[in-house]
């Protein structure tokens, strides 16, 4: 009987940069968050900030940082 085939599952980063209000910039945050791809992790994301926030895949983490910072599938963690 064949079992069922996993889906493999990336660490992403995630880069969120928002305007500020007095317009001293944009700020910037970083989330990590385990998804197939690089599309479903910036879903993921955007699902959690301001419309307006510019997103960008900026990196991965190895398996062993993932494991360290307890990252869940489908759950964005900011790091």
């Amino acid at each position: 009987m064949p079992g069922r085939s996993r889906r493999r599952y990336t660490a992403f980063l995630v880069s969120v940069a928002a305007e500020r209000s007095r317009g001293n910039g944009a700020s910037i945050l970083v989330y990590a968050v385990m998804k197939p791809g690089p599309e479903e992790a910036l879903e993921a994301v955007r699902a959690r900030v301001d419309s307006r926030a510019a997103l960008a895949i900026v990196g991965s983490l190895s398996a062993r940082i993932a494991k360290a910072l307890k990252l869940k599938p489908d759950e964005p963690h900011p790091v």
